[in-house]
């Protein structure tokens, strides 16, 4: 049994090599094309090359965990195809190791890096993505407006003319677009204060704010009551929907809080919840390309057309990882639910694999 032992740590050592060589080569191609895109989107802004390096370095992981998929399978493609150029599968087989025990130890390291990339990296990656966007939001955005959630409730913020307005709501509505109790504080351009309103219930009525039963508080003026009164908005309901935070700015472990906080002020958090179980599915999802990319690059050299098979492979490779962003949009759409939509693609994958690595063992 020590052979299985030694030849596990042989291809698990192999395929590490690999999929370092292949991280390596699309990490740098990544910051490549990242910095071509970021100074388009300056243009003749007033930004640094530092910052602009900072940018691109803050941003990275968040590309890097995208592509994770696709880094195991391009490995684990190349480690199998030159395993089989060698002859090495061919003298695993004759002296009676099955291709499983090749496969599942380089599928068991998949999943090892896929827990660790979900428990650590991925925490480490939302923090700086999240630096990332507060830094895009100071040198490229040309809007002001912004939502954060927490558990004093839900905070807004809109330019009205050439003020800034900040809303605080403990909910809102999303059907009949109502806060409530809405708390408005309004500052001039230089950060002093205007005026704070202050209303048990707020309805969003085409471009008016509605507020009701409240109270107005202007500089230099003492607090007076109100039944009613209307102010301009352009809030509404899909952009209120559009300014909700950057998924990618929380961490597998955030997730959850941040969903129950959402459904407590109002908001929709299905797409919360499609990105949470995405991630955990992922980590699977990862193990299972391993078997895609033995079943394309494992056929003995004799039956030819190898390279015709290697191309095909990586077509079924991109097809499947565009099918995870399909089911991904279905999910968050409400279409499927988020379990199926989320471990629908993994669960292919490895149907798919162990299918045409079964034809090619056994059959």
């Amino acid at each position: 049994m020590k052979i299985f032992g030694l030849l596990s740590r042989y291809v698990s050592r192999s395929f590490l090599v690999s999929f370092c060589g292949t991280l390596t080569c699309l990490f740098s191609i990544i910051l490549l094309f990242d910095f071509a895109e970021l100074q388009r989107r300056a243009g003749n802004k007033d930004i640094s090359l530092a910052i602009k390096l900072k940018m691109i370095l803050l941003r990275s992981p968040n590309f890097l965990e995208q592509i994770l998929p696709f880094l195991f399978f391009a490995a684990a493609l190349f480690i199998f195809w030159r395993m089989n150029r060698s002859n090495e599968l061919l003298i695993f087989r004759s002296v009676g190791i099955s291709l499983w025990r090749i496969i599942l130890p380089i599928s068991l390291t998949a999943l090892m890096i896929g827990f660790i990339d979900l428990s650590a990296f991925n925490p480490l990656s939302s923090v700086m993505q999240k630096r990332y966007e507060k830094l895009e939001k100071r040198y490229l955005s040309k809007t002001k407006e912004d939502i954060k959630l927490t558990s004093t409730g839900l905070w807004l913020s809109e330019k009205i003319g050439p003020n800034q307005a900040l809303y605080r709501a403990d909910k809102i509505d999303l059907n009949t677009m109502t806060f409530l109790n809405l708390n408005i504080i309004i500052t001039s351009p230089d950060n002093k204060f205007v005026e704070r309103l202050d209303a048990k219930t707020a309805q969003i009525q085409g471009n008016d704010l509605v507020l009701k039963e409240g109270w107005e508080t202007h500089v230099g003026k003492s607090t007076t009551s109100f039944a009613e009164k209307k102010i301009k908005t352009s809030l509404n309901k899909n952009k209120i929907e559009e300014m909700r935070v950057s998924r990618a700015t929380f961490s597998f472990w955030n997730l959850p809080p941040y969903i129950s906080l959402l459904e407590a002020s109002g908001l929709h958090s299905l797409k919360y919840q499609m990105y949470w179980h995405s991630m955990l599915a992922g980590t699977f999802w990862l193990g299972a390309m391993i078997f895609l990319a033995a079943a394309f690059s494992c056929r003995p050299h004799r039956q030819g057309k190898t390279a015709l098979i290697l191309l095909g492979g990586l077509i079924v490779g991109f097809a499947l990882y565009f099918f995870k962003d399909i089911a991904f949009a279905l999910g968050a759409s409400g279409r499927l639910p988020p379990v199926i939509a989320a471990w629908l693609p993994p669960l292919l994958t490895f149907m798919v694999g162990a299918v045409l690595v079964f034809n090619q063992e056994d059959g």
